[in-house]
């Protein structure tokens, strides 16, 4: 449960940061393979020839048998790479999970600098991470802004599609003018459409 005391962005992640931390490994499993089930069943995965996916990390919802089913069906899955001195996210292809990844920045594993790059036109559907969402789609991350600008690099015809646990979805992220929306959240008791305007 949120307090009523948090009043801001900062608050907040340490609030939900806190109860995501809480969480036992029993009880990501659960929810995550309940959130798995309803991404799968979403035409955009049915049909992406190309997705970018993450890997969980700190009780994150968990990606790896997505990203090992969608490898499995001939689609081509890129993880991001995280670009410390440009602030920015790119995605490279791999062929192997997890044998295609390395440690990178923040100790997340990444694709070794031998996968090849993608550029954000070729990408039909994109998982985004997150500390929180709100109905409306935007997203309170770590607070660098890194997924901000992947999503503003995106063309329109991307799907995106933020995973997050039911707790996660609070009434305001107090979203600022930078602050991109994704299209879907996914949670293990439901699929939020976001009715873009």
């Amino acid at each position: 449960m949120i307090p009523d005391s948090v009043k801001n962005k900062g608050d907040l992640r340490v609030a939900l940061m806190k109860l995501r931390r809480s969480l036992t490994a029993g009880e990501v499993a659960a929810a995550s393979m309940a959130i798995q089930d309803r991404v799968r069943k979403l035409p955009a995965f049915q049909s992406a020839g190309v997705i970018v996916a993450y890997v969980a990390c700190r009780n994150e919802v968990q990606t790896g048998p997505l990203i090992a089913e969608a490898l499995k069906r001939g689609i081509r899955v890129a993880l991001p790479v995280t670009d410390t001195v440009k602030k920015e996210i790119c995605a490279r292809v791999i062929s192997e999970y997890p044998g295609d990844l390395v440690p990178g920045a923040y100790g997340i594993l990444e694709p070794n600098p031998s996968c090849t790059a993608i550029s954000p036109e070729e990408l039909d559907l994109v998982l985004v991470p997150g500390v929180g969402f709100d109905p409306a789609g935007f997203r309170l991350g770590f607070g660098g802004g890194y997924y901000d600008r992947l999503l503003l690099r995106l063309p329109e015809k991307t799907i995106t599609v933020g995973l997050a646990y039911r707790f996660q979805v609070v009434e305001t992220v107090f979203p600022e003018p930078h602050d991109r929306r994704v299209r879907y959240i996914v949670t293990e008791t439901g699929l939020i459409d976001i009715q873009q305007e």
